[in-house]
This record gives C-alpha cells, sequence and structure tokens, in this order.
C-alpha cells in the first residue's frame, strides 16, 4: 500500500515569495510542478506543446512560466 506524501514547492513569482502544498505518491518532477503553477496563476490555463516543425529558442511550457513571472523553483518534503 502506498501513502501520499506532502511536498512544499516554494518559488517567486513577481518577485515575491509564494508556496504551494502538493500531496503525490512521489516526489513531483519540475515539470509537473510547472504545470500545477501554470493551472493555479493563468486565469485560463491552456498547455500547449511546440509542433515538430517550430524550432522555438525554449519549449512552450517554459515562456509562459516565465510570461508568469515564476522563477527560483525549489521542492521540500515536508515532515
Amino acid at each position: 500500500m502506498h501513502a501520499l506524501k506532502h511536498y512544499l514547492v516554494s518559488y517567486r513569482i513577481n518577485g515575491q515569495d509564494a508556496s504551494l502544498e502538493m500531496q503525490e505518491f512521489e516526489e513531483p518532477s519540475l515539470d509537473q510542478v510547472r504545470l500545477r503553477l501554470m493551472r493555479k496563476h493563468q486565469a485560463e490555463p491552456q498547455v500547449t506543446t511546440d509542433g515538430p516543425w517550430e524550432d522555438p529558442v525554449c519549449d512552450s511550457e517554459y515562456s509562459r512560466i516565465a510570461e508568469l513571472g515564476i522563477s527560483d523553483i525549489h521542492i521540500t518534503p515536508k515532515t
């Protein structure tokens, strides 16, 4: 049987400290956390992926996080 573990995600949004508590069976990846933060902070969350013919400087997910002003993401297990 698996138990839910608690994680604290600390980050900055537009220079202000913020945090998010997550409950997962395993430590969430940074990509999972980014998607959760986009869902939390966007009025109409939409996730898009770049087409195979596109050659972006960075992935859409990363540019959307930067547009929202989210940075310094840290995941810490809660005890």
